[in-house]
């Protein structure tokens, strides 16, 4: 009933079309011969004809589809069902309304068959399903195919439009005059790839240690999906690496610990300043080269930066063959070759003893160790029924004269419990268990110690609670308290087990210090000691003297203890660096020995800040590397103009407060939409990116960086990962109509070159980036290369132009404002790719 009054008004009144064609398309009409109809009304209204029953009827009769149509009286009926066209708007909604629920049915009809037939990959069906349902709502849903006169229709109307605007552009604004009117803007449907060489610095040496919950690993080694530690001391995955750097500016820098990372110029690091160790400001993000610059303070040239300690690393409890204390004590004060240990006390001997492990005093200070006696196993025997103390498990008699008569009806085979092997004797276990875990001495040799102290990783990575019981049986024997200092000293002959004993330390958060010493001793080997040193507030010891002597001595708070200084920054000749990025929050791993918190790589913001700032059009920008504090802060500094460092360090003036002020106030409700979820899949980007468009007309996306998207499946190779990517990002842009742009990196082929200039086959990891882009923007600085060449200038090299030429534009790169600018004006526009 409402498709034939919506039918009916519009055949009365030409207004009514008008009313009608707003909401309603041809496909939106159940009844066949009535989508004919109307689009016999749409056609002749198009032409500026009447819409009366008489025309219309006229056009079914060109067409040859009246009969179809149902006819002539049929038309004329259609009039006669309404008492007004004014309400044909109305009738209109209904049937739109309708559509569009049949539309839900056949898309969930479909979603239903995909998942019973089950066909293709699983992630792929979801990102089907999701299409599904935005086609069903999406407000550029159009037919697979059209005639070529629609398609020449359409190219013409864009013409005339373009020739109206008097030259004006198009598309969503890049914020750069000259890239602008190379491009007439971005355009829906596009995929621009903006690309760069990763982090353009900010690298280690390839021979940094990394801490991994497994061991160690080195800078040079680690890859992608790797794990680190961070700095708040959980293990954290590696989501991106950068190629190995050659002709870095570098510097070792060393620490009031003594400990010594090499890294290059633009690395950054995250440090407490002398003024923020007062309370002035917090912690402050800032590169080696910005360090030797502010190296000291004061006349007296006091350490300016430090770096707090990391938190103990964090790992599940483990299963560990002998008790984490009574292994530190063996280690500090056992005989290397054996199951024995001295002790001038009886503390420590109960102390082991209150783990499991028996201890039997064997004279002259000298203790023996032994696995925990077995219990009494009790039994009635089979045959006499008389109680008696079994052997083994498996002994059901008494023996002597009840062995033998039980022996064809329960024949009394000895089995291994832990093995299963059949074997004879008085012990619980066959001879190869027995040598293998049987005593304490064989627990000793399947940890490796036995002969060679030192700690295993196993233990060096088993949870705090066990590592601090660790490092008690060690303190408790080889440990002492420095009187007047209050600080815990270790000191050992065996560098293998101090070099130990210094990981345990400092994986659970200390600073500690290295000296060595000359000892008396049998071999040169045996005659120097190895000390190491360490403050705590924590109670180390568990051995009651030395417990009081440290709680009598030891600091009060960790004011001083609980970071390290930077003590020096030296030029050193450039050696090959790398970098990684981890998902966490904060950008920190462990770097060195030591595990001094590092930050990590960054990137870039773009041009979403001149679309949706500049011209209050609606972006999304996904970012896989930022966090969104650290993207609006940049924000802040480029809208503001206030100097990032002085945002990131707190020391802003009045003036400046005034002005961040005022520029919050201006960019707060600009439609620019941040996400900055970890790990972010193609599927969930895609149907984000569908939610948007529908709820705020979506002009445009962004994404930072193409190399750091996860599929969520198995593929056979990286390259062939991004290269879906890719096409997906093209197609998405198709599909919404709105400018998609991939950050990605370039590889070093650019550094080989003589002038450094990056070329489009630098794309990193898939030539498909480069097919399926419609354009290509290569990002470069002299500077980065040779500080005196063209500094606070960049290039934009648009070297692929699918819809016009190609060029190079030079822009100013105010790194100060993470910004760069046109050359000739001070409009803030682009990102921030440095």
């Amino acid at each position: 009933m409402a498709e034939q009054s919506t039918l009916g008004g519009m055949l009365l009144s030409k207004d009514a079309v008008a009313d009608v064609i707003e909401s309603l398309r041809g496909a939106d009409f159940y009844i066949p011969k009535h989508e004919l109809i109307f689009d016999a009304i749409l056609s002749l209204y198009s032409h500026g004809e009447p819409t009366d029953v008489i025309a219309v009827t006229d056009e079914l009769i060109k067409t040859g589809n009246l009969s179809r149509a149902g006819g002539a009286d049929y038309l004329h009926s259609l009039t006669s069902i309404v008492p007004t066209a004014a309400n044909a708007g109305f009738y209109a909604g209904i049937v739109s309304e309708r559509a569009l629920l049949r539309k839900l049915v056949d898309a969930g009809t479909r979603i239903v068959q995909m998942g019973y037939d089950g066909q293709g990959d699983a992630t792929d069906l979801v990102n089907s399903a999701q299409a599904e349902i935005y086609a069903v709502t999406g407000t550029e849903a159009a037919e697979d195919y059209v005639p070529l006169t629609v398609a020449v229709d359409a190219a013409v109307e864009e013409m005339e439009a373009a020739s109206g605007r008097d030259g004006s552009m198009t598309g969503v604004p890049t914020g750069f005059r000259e890239l602008d009117e190379l491009t007439n803007g971005l355009h829906g449907g596009q995929m621009i790839v903006v690309a760069a060489r990763p982090a353009m610095g900010k690298a280690l040496a390839l021979d940094t240690p990394l801490a991994t919950p497994t061991g160690w690993t080195t800078m040079g080694e680690v890859q992608v999906g790797d794990y680190l530690y961070g700095a708040d001391g959980h293990p954290t995955s590696v989501v991106a690496v950068t190629d190995v750097m050659l002709d870095r500016p570098c510097y070792e820098v060393e620490f009031s610990d003594g400990t010594t990372i090499v890294a290059d110029a633009q690395h950054q690091w995250v440090t407490e300043t002398r003024a923020s160790r007062r309370g002035i400001g917090g912690t402050v993000t800032v590169t080696t080269e910005q360090i030797l610059e502010t190296l000291t303070v004061g006349v007296e040239g006091r350490a300016n930066h430090s770096i707090p300690n990391a938190a103990p690393l964090r790992a599940a409890d483990a299963e560990l063959p002998i008790p984490p204390y009574v292994l530190g004590a063996w280690l500090g004060d056992g005989h290397g070759a054996s199951a024995r240990l001295t002790s001038e006390t009886d503390e420590i001997p109960a102390l082991i003893a209150a783990t499991g492990v028996r201890t039997q005093a064997r004279g002259g200070m000298l203790y023996s160790l032994q696995l925990a006696e077995r219990q009494l196993l009790v039994k009635n025997c089979d045959v006499c029924g008389v109680e008696f103390v079994a052997r083994h498990p498996n002994v059901n008699t008494c023996g002597r004269t009840c062995g033998p008569k039980n022996k064809g009806a329960h024949p009394e085979r000895l089995s291994c419990p832990d093995c299963g092997h059949a074997y004879s004797g008085e012990a619980l276990r066959c001879d190869a268990c027995h040598r293998d875990h049987g005593s304490f001495a064989a627990l000793l040799r399947k940890v490796g110690v036995l002969g060679d102290k030192h700690i295993p990783v196993r233990y060096l990575r088993a949870s705090e609670a066990q590592r601090r019981e660790l490092l008690a049986g060690l303190m408790d024997t080889d440990g002492t308290v420095v009187k007047g200092v209050g600080s815990c000293q270790f000191s050992v002959t065996s560098k293998r087990l101090a070099d130990s004993v210094y990981e345990l330390i400092v994986s659970l958060g200390y600073k500690c210090g290295r000296t060595t010493g000359r000892v008396r001793g049998r071999t040169e080997a045996s005659s120097v000691a190895y000390i190491l040193n360490f403050s705590t507030v924590d109670d180390v010891f568990h051995l009651e003297r030395k417990r009081l002597a440290h709680a009598q001595e030891r600091p009060s708070s960790t004011l001083r203890i609980g970071r390290r200084y930077v003590k020096a920054v030296r030029p050193i000749p450039s050696v090959p660096v790398r970098c990684v990025q981890v998902d966490n929050d904060d950008h920190l791993y462990l770097a060195g020995e030591s595990m001094i918190p590092t930050h990590n790589s960054t990137l870039a913001l773009d041009f979403a800040r001149a679309a949706s700032i500049g011209h209050n059009q609606p972006s999304i920008f996904f970012s896989l590397e930022m966090g969104k504090a650290e993207i609006a802060m940049r924000l802040l500094s480029a809208e503001g103009a206030v100097p990032l460092q002085n945002l990131r360090k707190g020391t802003l003036d009045q003036r400046d407060w005034t002005t961040v002020a005022s520029t919050r106030g201006r960019i707060n409700d600009a439609p620019l939409y941040i996400d900055d979820s970890p790990n972010m899949t193609l599927v969930e980007i895609r149907a984000k990116c569908r939610r948007l468009k529908q709820r705020v007309g979506l002009r445009m996306v962004v994404i930072d960086y193409l190399q750091l998207m996860t599929s969520g499946k198995k593929v056979e190779s990286r390259q062939q990962e991004v290269s879906e990517f890719s096409r997906a990002l093209k197609l998405l842009a198709k599909e919404l109509q709105v400018p998609v742009i991939a950050l990605s990196q370039l590889n070093r082929g650019s550094e080989q070159r003589q002038d450094k200039k990056p070329a489009i086959s630098d794309l990193r990891e898939s030539g498909s980036i480069e097919q399926d882009a419609d354009m290509v923007i290569l990002l470069h600085r002299d500077s980065v290369y040779d500080k005196d060449v063209r500094p606070g200038e960049a290039d934009l090299i648009v070297a692929k132009h699918r819809n016009g030429p190609t060029a190079t534009i030079q822009v100013a790169f105010q790194g100060h404002f993470s910004r760069f600018a046109d050359m000739a004006s001070d409009f803030q526009g682009g990102g921030d790719f440095h």
